[in-house]
């Protein structure tokens, strides 16, 4: 496997009940592409099946920091952030220079 520089972006969070196929719609046709839009490319998405860890884990990749921070000072951003509230619960996210292999944000407590 090709080793990846740049940055990644972890998106994690619990969808709302009785919310998902809403949710899932507004993800595939409008954050993700509006996320591609700002230099941010998906990468990953998991789903925690039991735990203490959010249910949702998007990955979206940067190439440098540059475009990682132009990304998350942009009033798009904020707009997006603000629609994917519409959907989700216990939303936060964490940046960490990408590997090749499963990364996660560290637990802060």
């Amino acid at each position: 496997m090709e080793a990846r520089q740049g940055y990644k972006l972890l998106v994690t969070y619990n969808y709302l009940p009785g919310r998902e196929m809403a949710y899932r719609r507004f993800m595939v046709h409008q954050w993700l592409p509006a996320m591609q839009a700002l230099g941010l490319e998906p990468l990953e998405l998991y789903h925690t099946m039991w735990g203490g860890y959010p249910v949702r884990m998007v990955a979206l990749y940067a190439a440098n920091l540059t475009i990682l921070q132009q990304a998350l000072n942009s009033g798009e951003w904020r707009f997006w952030w603000g629609r994917l509230r519409d959907f989700v619960t216990d939303l936060d996210y964490c940046v960490l220079p990408a590997r090749n292999w499963f990364q996660f944000c560290p637990d802060e407590g």
